[in-house]
């Protein structure tokens, strides 16, 4: 996905493969970016309430018009203040997008209408104030709204087009007024026109701030998520585990996910690789390796090169008792796997895995973090590579209470053997056959 050199891909291919986080992201840009335009275009219905007075006076159907251009506005401006996380709670991309599309058109209606209505009761130059006024708008809209063409057109097309259509249809003695429909056309082509070229500056710029951010968070060599992003997720699918568990503790309902696999992998021998075949040879195996781990899992499973030869891996389950089969399948990935050498050899290679879930002790689901769990696995695997590779451990709560959770929990990393004769913990050593 990206070349070892960093480089930015093509334009075309990050679109495509942004589109979903891109479209996200031009949504908040409309809520975001629309707070100081809706201000100031509060300011500007102020002015127009002035342009438009003598009509305002004579005809109660401006009056209505101009109640509603003002309530939309302020409902609006109340809509994008909301918090982008709990208005993301409360609605769906697609529905906040067409929310905010009908606030607009509402809004542009109520702007054309109150051009129709006062029109024929303004004189001209009153007009021309009403004109520049609901120009100056629509060129706002611009700024906060041009990288969205069809949510700028129908923001625009209303307005716009009713002073287009009052200027072509003054019956009145000449004024000008044919001169204002063509200035009118003009700027209808010239702003639809920049706000295309928004549309693509922006959904370029989204791409490749999504890619740069990716980068970051990504293995150059395996192209697999590295610690960073592991410290950054986790933190969600921690919150995820917990809520589940209290929810489990206050009788409701199981989820469909309720506990977190936790995999420490390390492939067996790997030196060996290096000193034998050379570096590239090295690079070329763990980048397969990579490959074929991310085969075994789900896509919604999240792998990541811990360092070196050593793989991070945090699936989802319905149960603990199933972190063990996952284990077992990720283990016989690798064995039965063929990793080809530059030079065209093949290598059999085999990876020692340490497991553990989480929750780990039920009776303290958040007391145990992520990181500790973690290093019970990677314990695990220690134990593996003891008792001679090419196997699955994984670390259970034993029959002893944990009184002092931390403590407890640094002294049964340091020794699980130990920890397992005092029944802190219990080791997990099937054979790998069991559950074939």
């Amino acid at each position: 996905m990206y070349s070892d050199t960093s480089l930015p891909e093509p334009t075309s291919r990050l679109l495509l493969q942004h589109q979903d986080a891109i479209g996200t992201q031009i949504v908040r840009d409309l809520y975001s970016r629309s707070r100081t335009a809706i201000v100031i275009m509060l300011v500007l219905i102020g002015v127009i309430r002035w342009a438009i007075d003598p009509a305002y006076q004579l005809d109660a159907n401006v009056r209505t018009a101009f109640v509603v251009l003002v309530a939309v506005n302020l409902g609006r401006f109340v809509l994008a203040m909301i918090p982008q996380a709990r208005r993301e709670d409360w609605l769906k991309r697609r529905s906040q997008y067409w929310v905010f599309v009908a606030g607009v058109a509402l809004s542009s209606i109520a702007l054309g209408m109150i051009v129709v209505l006062s029109w024929p009761l303004l004189d001209p130059a009153r007009i021309a104030i009403l004109a520049v006024i609901t120009s100056g708008l629509v060129s706002g809209a611009v700024m906060s709204l041009g990288f969205s063409p069809f949510v700028y057109v129908i923001y625009m097309l209303p307005p716009v087009g009713a002073l287009f259509v009052m200027a072509v249809t003054d019956t009145r003695p000449p004024w000008g007024a044919e001169i204002l429909a063509t200035a009118f056309v003009i700027y209808a082509a010239a702003v639809v026109t920049i706000s295309l070229d928004q549309r693509r500056t922006r959904r370029h710029a989204i791409a490749l701030a999504l890619q740069l951010s990716d980068m970051v968070v990504r293995d150059t060599l395996t192209k697999l998520h590295n610690r960073r992003y592991l410290h950054e997720v986790m933190v969600v699918e921690t919150a995820r585990v917990t809520r589940d568990s209290l929810d489990l503790e206050q009788g409701r309902e199981l989820r469909p996910a309720t506990a977190m696999g936790i995999f420490m992998m390390d492939l067996d021998h790997f030196k060996l690789v290096n000193d034998t075949h050379g570096h590239a040879a090295g690079d070329a195996v763990l980048k397969q390796a990579g490959e074929v781990l991310s085969r075994a899992l789900r896509k919604s499973d999240i792998l990541v090169r811990w360092g070196g030869e050593e793989f991070v891996a945090v699936i989802r389950v319905t149960h603990p008792d199933d972190v063990r089969v996952v284990g077992e399948k990720l283990r016989d990935a690798i064995e039965s796997a063929d990793f080809v050498l530059p030079d065209g050899k093949v290598l059999k290679k085999t990876a020692s895995v340490g497991f553990s879930a989480m929750p780990f002790l039920h009776e303290l689901t958040r007391r145990l973090s992520w990181e500790q769990v973690l290093s019970l696995a990677d314990a695990a695997l220690y134990v593996a590579k003891e008792e001679g590779r090419n196997r699955c451990i994984g670390v259970q709560p034993g029959h002893v209470p944990w009184d002092d959770v931390d403590a407890t929990c640094t002294d049964v990393v340091s020794d699980l053997k130990e920890a397992e004769r005092r029944r802190l913990i219990g080791l997990d050593r099937r054979d790998k056959s069991a559950d074939s």
